[in-house]
């Protein structure tokens, strides 16, 4: 049996679009789930988003910068005087109505980055950078040493 890995990232809530990601994994046979960050919001996704990874039994999960955000507000680090972070507050007060406290719990604990080994192959998993999930760093016109 073929091990065959599904790379999950950059949900944002769109409930329809994962299933529709996680039913094509079911045709080309996928073994194996990570969640790479960026589950919740903007969309309005919440409790149903995590019981569809958890049918699927996602092995390992990371945080992305929409967690980040979420877990701002949630710790009070808001500009009051930043529509953005009025925009974000708003979307985190919808979240908090509709999660479940063991999903808050989840995103309160998840790694920036974790390395798996498969098949004696070492393999970095991050939503953007290991010590950083937010962004341009990693366009394709920046310099090599980012991707060194």
């Amino acid at each position: 049996m073929k091990h065959r890995i599904a790379l999950l990232a950059d949900v944002h809530g769109n409930v329809s679009a994962l299933k529709a990601v996680v039913e094509d994994s079911f045709k080309e046979g996928v073994t194996d789930y990570w969640f790479l960050g960026d589950l919740i919001m903007p969309g309005p996704g919440a409790n149903d988003l995590f019981e569809i990874l958890d049918s699927i039994k996602v092995a390992d999960y990371v945080k992305g910068n929409w967690e980040d955000s979420f877990l701002d507000v949630l710790n009070k680090r808001v500009d009051f005087d930043n529509a953005t972070d009025i925009y974000i507050s708003r979307l985190v007060q919808y979240q908090c109505e509709n999660l479940d406290e063991s999903h808050i719990t989840l995103i309160r604990n998840l790694p920036l980055h974790i390395t798996k080994i498969v098949n004696n192959l070492s393999i970095s998993i991050s939503h953007n950078l290991q010590n950083k999930n937010y962004g341009g760093d990693l366009s394709p016109t920046n310099n090599q040493k980012n991707f060194d």
